[in-house]
This record gives structure tokens, C-alpha cells and sequence, in this order.
């Protein structure tokens, strides 16, 4: 939910279905908040998922100051942002099904 969104590809997540997200990101028109570069390697949420073989990605602004502290109030989130991840999210869920190999 960050003002300032830009989000990395990330390590651990499925590769292949991340370049398939950010490729959605480009065709909506919010390339300039996804960008391709691998930047940052954390074990979270996803990080079972992708060990049981069931692809995943992470999602999210790692430059956000506030994550994870109790600054991280609602005052903070960008409507802006939410949407774009939302728009993202909800285009890859009524695409024809993205099969990973």
C-alpha cells in the first residue's frame, strides 16, 4: 500500500510466474511500479508454497519504511497502489489458465 510503490521480482518466488505478473503489469500500463530486476531474496508467506512446488510470488514494496512496525497504520496505504496490485491480480485470475512448468 505504499505512496511510493515499486515492486521488484524477488529470489525466491516462482520465476516464471513472476514474469508472467510484471508482463500484466506492462500491458495495464503500470510497468514503471513492477520492475523486472531481481533486487531482493525474503522468506515469507510465500516461501512454503514455492518448497511444496506450487508456484508463487511476492508481491510487495520492500523499500516501504513502515512494514512491519506500528507506523504501519491506514493512514499510510495508497488507494493507488491497492488498486494496481488488485487490478494485476484480478486480470491473472480471469486470464485462461497460466500453467508453470
Amino acid at each position: 500500500g505504499d505512496a511510493d510503490q515499486t515492486i521488484y521480482c524477488e529470489w525466491s518466488s516462482t520465476m516464471a510466474l513472476q514474469e508472467h505478473i510484471w508482463g500484466i503489469a506492462e500491458r495495464l500500463g503500470y510497468g514503471a511500479y513492477f520492475k523486472k530486476q531481481v533486487r531482493h531474496h525474503i522468506l515469507d508467506d510465500h516461501t512454503p508454497f514455492v518448497q511444496w512446488g506450487v508456484p508463487a510470488a511476492l508481491l510487495i514494496d520492500f523499500d516501504y519504511r513502515y512494514w512491519h512496525t506500528a507506523q504501519d497504520t491506514s493512514d499510510k496505504i495508497s488507494a493507488d497502489s491497492l488498486q494496481r496490485v488488485g487490478a494485476i491480480l484480478e486480470t491473472l485470475l480471469n486470464e485462461e489458465p497460466f500453467i508453470v512448468r
